[in-house]
């Protein structure tokens, strides 16, 4: 199989964008969907449902995604060691992380990584903490960098770098909701809140609620801390998110933590990957190198 066209097909499986893999790859979009139309020949279906506006993964394209990876490791290593460069590790590894891990400890892990190993090049990719085990299982990247939930799924692996607590958030400028917060007794039955839309964020969230006996008064549910943090900053409401997000954030100095008892819960961020990829040399050492990084830092 054409290894080229599994590295296009992999670049497109994550953009989901044939102008923007045609642009990033260096080829033009006609060339692209041939080399797609071909492979989807040779594994005999489509690994793309595709229209004038969008463009999704099929069924068995998902289920490519994690062949396509795995083929294009054996073949690096099998190239490194017929060369004679076993020792010498190089190639590409996918990564995501939180936008609060890129902003916080990643890069001084992934300094660290580089220096040991220059000719591995990191993919990053950043989004919403909750898609992060999703991404993982379905091989669209090699490791992720957020949030764990207390129990990894067996087939991966996991390793927690620090711990963060979660936090109500509060605006510091003279609004409504700062008012209410400023009393003596927090008014929950009046507070807007800003919930998280999903993940484990929420989950905690709800548990806390639920142990108050406290049904909230919801003001927005949004996908991303970032964008909890400028609702509250705004004062559209309470919060919750990781004390770090808060901590690294621009809006820090806009924002102050509630004490609530009790806590609502705990974070673990850490880095996770599949049980079976670290027997890729590339996997593997970046694991090791986070490990280290996370014992220096």
């Amino acid at each position: 199989m054409d290894h080229d066209a599994l590295r296009l097909f992999l670049h497109l499986s994550r953009t989901l964008r044939f102008l923007q893999t045609s642009r990033e790859c260096h080829i033009s979009p006609s060339a692209l969907s041939r080399a797609i139309q071909r492979l989807e020949r040779e594994v005999g279906c489509r690994l793309f449902e595709r229209d004038r506006r969008t463009v999704r993964l099929t069924t068995e394209g998902t289920r490519f995604v994690a062949h396509a990876r795995e083929a294009l490791d054996r073949w690096e290593a099998v190239t490194r060691e017929l060369r004679g460069r076993a020792s010498a590790i190089e190639g590409t590894i996918s990564l995501f992380a939180s936008v609060t891990a890129c902003q916080s400890f990643l890069p001084g892990i992934l300094s660290g990584f580089r220096q040991r190993f220059p000719d591995i090049h990191i993919r990053l990719e950043t989004g919403y903490a909750a898609d992060a085990l999703e991404m993982l299982a379905e091989g669209r990247v090699d490791v992720t960098v957020a949030a764990l939930p207390d129990r990894v799924p067996a087939p991966l692996i996991a390793r927690v770098l620090l711990y963060t607590p979660l936090v109500f958030a509060a605006p510091v400028s003279p609004c409504e909701v700062q008012r209410q917060v400023a009393r003596r007794t927090l008014p929950w039955s009046e507070l807007p809140i800003v919930l998280p839309a999903a993940g484990l964020a929420r989950a905690s969230a709800d548990r806390w609620f639920r142990r108050k006996r406290i049904t909230p008064r919801i003001y927005s549910e949004v996908a991303g801390s970032e964008a909890i943090l400028s609702l509250v900053s705004l004062g559209c409401g309470v919060g919750i998110v990781p004390r770090i997000v808060m901590d690294k954030s621009p809006l820090r100095a806009e924002v102050r933590a509630l004490d609530v008892e009790p806590a609502i819960g705990e974070f673990r961020v850490g880095v996770c990957t599949q049980r079976r990829k670290l027997q890729s040399p590339l996997v593997r050492a970046f694991w090791d190198s986070m490990e280290e990084g996370a014992a220096g830092a």
